[in-house]
């Protein structure tokens, strides 16, 4: 896995583009899938869509996120626009690893069909899972 600091130089992000100071690394970043994270925090940021394709990368930084800080997790996914079953079983999986530990894995701004398929497959009562802020109906 390759983990690096944003910086804001020409090699950096977008020009007039400015990291938010609060994700500092970067666990993962292709076309499809962008996962940042505070190094000092248990915070993750995920932009783009998760699937079969990105699940073990995703896996990975959940996992480094547990490693990083101790307490709950706590990813954002106002930004993610898809996520397939790879996807909510990850989020699953992680949850119960961090469950066995006295965790949590927070969901931040699900969106309204991801946490849909999470109820529907039956995944939303997943010992360690918390979907908080879920969208109003």
């Amino acid at each position: 896995m390759t983990v690096w600091r944003i910086t804001g130089g020409e090699d950096g992000l977008e020009s007039g583009r400015r990291a938010d100071p609060r994700y500092d690394l970067v666990e993962h970043d292709t076309a499809l899938l962008r996962v940042t994270a505070a190094s000092s925090s248990p915070w993750l940021r995920m932009t783009g869509e998760i699937d079969v394709s990105n699940a073990r990368e995703v896996k990975r930084a959940l996992g480094a996120a547990q490693d990083r800080v101790p307490g709950d997790v706590h990813v954002d996914l106002a930004a993610v626009d898809f996520v397939d079953v790879a996807g909510l079983r990850t989020f699953t999986l992680a949850a119960r690893d961090l469950h066995v530990r006295d965790r949590m894995l927070v969901l931040h701004s699900v969106s309204s069909h991801i946490d849909r398929l999470f109820t529907l497959i039956g995944w939303s009562t997943t010992p360690g899972l918390q979907i908080h802020c879920r969208p109003r109906a």
